[in-house]
């Protein structure tokens, strides 16, 4: 018996076809160079603790080394600009929110950069957008609390997600927010997330195999109503 294939599943329904965007930089396909003589921050893998350090030679670094040994920031401002800006106009033309999206990072301290990034340039709160990784094992979340004087004030807050995938992913699956979710390998297999429409890979996949376990998470079959549960779209008109 041949094997089931991905265009099989496509075909009976079971799974949805894909589009792919590409966003290209320089320093992706390059990588770049640090000249002597300028300030750098040297951050410590565990506690992120940084220090300026002076260059005194000229440093290198290959597109395999970034975000891995080297974190260049303004490189990844420059594709979450690029994908915001192009969310509504060429990835999900005619749109107005931002579709559920999963983002993969490199690792733990490149997924926290990249939250911090997508916050500044969505600008929409700290509940818009979340890491979820093995290191989480809460959820961060806008949370209403009442005041002495009887109103209610947004607050951030920590919500206790436990420490399994489908407790962390409660609210990514059926709440509005969180819109965007960073992770690393831990939501890569066997975890259904079905309101996903956007797959962002800010790391590379050496194998093609993990890379279609990966993708398998943006392709699950969702009926229209169910998505509107938490992506609010227009309804389509009908002829009267």
């Amino acid at each position: 018996m041949p094997p089931y294939t991905y265009t099989d599943a496509v075909a009976d329904g079971v799974n949805v076809d894909f589009d792919v965007y590409k966003i290209n930089t320089r320093i992706t396909s390059a990588g770049s160079r640090v000249d002597s003589g300028f300030w750098i921050d040297k951050r410590d893998r565990l506690t992120r603790a940084r220090r300026a350090e002076l260059l005194d030679t000229d440093f290198t670094y290959t597109s395999d080394q970034l975000n891995r040994d080297v974190v260049a920031p303004d490189q990844i401002r420059t594709v979450v600009r690029e994908f915001r800006g192009k969310l509504f106009t060429d990835i999900f033309p005619g749109r107005t929110e931002v579709p559920k999206t999963l983002v993969f990072a490199r690792d733990d301290s490149h997924a926290d950069d990249i939250v911090q990034i997508v916050r500044e340039e969505f600008g929409k709160g700290n509940e818009f957008c979340q890491k979820i990784t093995f290191r989480t094992g809460k959820v961060h979340v806008a949370k209403q609390v009442l005041r002495e004087d009887g109103t209610e004030e947004t607050v951030d807050a920590w919500v206790d997600a436990g420490d399994k995938p489908d407790g962390l992913l409660a609210l990514f699956r059926t709440a509005y927010n969180p819109r965007i979710v960073v992770t690393v390998d831990m939501i890569a297999t066997g975890t259904d997330v079905r309101p996903l429409e956007i797959l962002f890979f800010l790391r590379d996949v050496r194998s093609l195999n993990y890379f279609e376990q990966m993708k398998g998470r943006g392709v699950r079959v969702l009926s229209t109503d169910e998505l509107r549960g938490v992506t609010p779209m227009p309804r389509p008109r009908t002829a009267s």
